[in-house]
């Protein structure tokens, strides 16, 4: 039987409501029309997607490839997290890191509102973001909070799941959901990226034997910690999933192959 092959399904959404979560976290609602939730019926929130976001000045999202009208500029593409997708309210969640206009995507959340426009790219059919385990670790800067925090509504009820997230202050400890039975701890740096304790703080963690970690950070905090599992516990690489999501004072085009060298397994949702 030839495996389903994974396609990616694109669509320009309409920002139906903007909620601010704390300081630096803001959640874009979407609507989901009819067709979009058919279009999508497959996919998994938490998945690594792309996102396409107007140039400042334009309001129209024309995805790369597509012919370009005049007095139009095609749409900048990033990578960021379905935080959810609910397709009884029709309504589909991404979580914006608001850290002012040092970036596209935190500027065009921070102007955003209802009836902007907003694309995405997601792949179909959606995977597991984890494979099944007794016991979880799942580490993260500010930028990994809304995939912990989905990653966390989908473990079974009796798994025993840790969390490290770091994030700029303490208002911005985002209420975690789970069945599962959680011990969350968490680490202030008012600066994404310079001085992360992350890395300092995971080998003073105890794991049993039966634990699958899943890391998302900053480009060389991830890459100390993969140095970690891999030589200094010789763990299987099928027992962890170390991914970069950015690179400090670069962006996201620039470090995306250096970022790749501390991704050796791909998590399940790219």
């Amino acid at each position: 039987m030839n495996p389903i092959k994974k396609q990616a399904e694109r669509s320009v959404f309409t920002v139906k409501e903007k909620i601010s979560l704390s300081p630096h976290y803001t959640r874009i609602v979407c609507h989901m029309s009819d067709e979009q939730v058919l279009l999508f019926s497959r996919a998994r929130a938490g998945a690594n997607n792309k996102i396409y976001l107007p140039p400042p000045g334009i309001t129209t999202v024309i995805f790369p490839g597509e012919p370009v009208p005049e007095g139009l500029l095609p749409a900048v593409q990033r990578t960021y997290t379905t935080r959810r997708i609910d397709p009884d309210r029709q309504e589909l969640w991404v979580d914006f890191v608001a850290h002012g206009d040092t970036g596209p995507a935190s500027y065009w959340a921070h102007r955003a509102g209802p009836g902007s426009q907003l694309g995405l790219a997601m792949k179909i059919p959606g995977r597991p973001l984890f494979p099944e385990a007794t016991n979880y670790l799942f580490v993260g800067d500010a930028t990994a909070l809304p995939v912990i925090a989905t990653m966390l509504e989908q473990v079974a009820p009796t798994a025993q799941v840790t969390t490290l997230i770091e994030v700029p202050g303490k208002a911005d400890e985002l209420p975690l959901h789970t069945s599962a039975s959680l011990q969350a701890l968490w680490f202030h740096n008012e600066q994404l990226g310079p001085g992360s304790l992350l890395a300092d703080a995971v080998p003073e963690i105890t794991l049993p034997a039966d634990t699958f970690v899943f890391v998302a950070a900053e480009y060389h905090t991830a890459k100390r910690l993969r140095h970690y599992f891999k030589e200094e516990l010789s763990w299987p690489t099928a027992n962890y999933s170390i991914v970069s999501y950015w690179k400090q004072g670069e962006s996201e085009d620039q470090s995306e192959m250096q970022r790749r060298e501390t991704t050796p397994v791909k998590p399940a949702n790219q």
